[in-house]
């Protein structure tokens, strides 16, 4: 599914193996993986992680695999532009979770794109979001933000600014590596488990993180054809159930099931962000915009649907539930 919302110049993969690609968030998980695709798959490309910790494990093992890194902070503007000096696409994702502080993140994604304008990226790709107020009526810093983010990022590359600023929204859809962290099971009685996600019976679109990093990659490899547009990746749609009937079947000895928690419930709990998920899933569940597996496979033509991820990370999943 494609949604154009704005012009810019046009780019080519003429040059893309003197390409020079800055990605934010490297020592995350979605960051992590663009990098590991550019590196694993990609031509020679000089490929810059942005970091404020470049003495952490992370960012040691990136510059062991050929990565530069980069010392900077979304709040200093000048150790972004030192950053992006010199670069031609940039990959950015802001964080939320981090301070669930909805000012803080749009003022630091904007931040990255006047960097960008002030280095003369040609491109770039955001991870963003839609506003899901306009569609709830419920507040969600997480997705407020990156909605707000990216109407910026429309403003800045709009022509007759004397500078060209080329941009590619990608939507996300649940993450089938949220299984194994934020969202893994929790043991209900012996080797039974619960998914907690407040879905009911509503199916959501998910994917795997490693497909999300190399459609990135093609995006990066491949920039013409989606400049300035907005795009929905998806490998797969599932209820919670479907979910717990799939892990139930491929681990073995394990049962999993579905409590059925509602949002309004969810959004009571007592940890930090709670109401902020809670919104989240409510707008998962009740928008019009899906994922658009068809395109999705053109990006990458082997993603994986959540079968086969449960299959191929048997172990992680073992390994977490001995914590349980």
């Amino acid at each position: 599914m494609f949604h154009r919302m704005g012009c810019g110049a046009s780019l080519d993969s003429r040059d893309i193996d003197q390409l020079n690609v800055v990605v934010f968030g490297a020592t995350g998980m979605i960051g992590g993986a663009v990098i590991r695709s550019l590196l694993r798959t990609g031509p020679k490309f000089k490929v810059k992680a942005v970091t404020r910790t470049p003495t952490s494990d992370a960012a040691r093992q990136l510059a062991e695999d050929g990565v530069i890194i980069a010392t900077a902070d979304l709040n200093d503007s000048r150790s972004l532009e030192r950053a992006l000096n010199g670069t031609s696409c940039v990959f950015l994702s802001t964080h939320y979770w981090e301070h669930l502080n909805k000012d803080k993140e749009i003022h630091q994604g904007m931040n990255a794109v006047d960097a960008c304008v002030a280095c003369d990226v040609q491109h770039i790709i955001f991870l963003g979001a839609e506003n899901s107020k306009r569609v709830t009526g419920k507040d969600c810093g997480y997705l407020e933000a990156k909605a707000a983010i990216e109407e910026y990022i429309v403003e800045k590359s709009a022509p007759g600014q004397g500078y060209t600023l080329n941009y590619t929204f990608l939507r996300l859809p649940f993450l089938y590596e949220n299984l194994l962290s934020l969202f893994k099971p929790h043991l209900v009685k012996p080797d039974v488990y619960a998914l907690a996600l407040p879905l009911d019976d509503t199916s959501i679109e998910c994917m795997s993180i490693n497909d999300v990093g190399r459609c990135v990659y093609t995006i990066i490899t491949r920039p013409k054809q989606y400049l300035n547009k907005t795009i929905r990746i998806s490998a797969d749609r599932l209820t919670v159930q479907q979910m717990a009937d799939i892990l139930t079947k491929q681990i073995e000895d394990k049962r999993f099931v579905c409590p059925k928690i509602r949002t309004k419930d969810y959004e009571n709990f007592e940890f930090k962000g709670a109401s902020d998920l809670a919104a989240m899933f409510e707008f998962y569940q009740v928008s019009e915009h899906g994922g658009d597996m068809k395109l999705t496979k053109k990006l990458y033509g082997s993603v994986s649907p959540f079968d086969k991820w449960v299959h191929d990370n048997k172990e992680k999943f073992l390994d977490i539930l001995k914590e349980e």
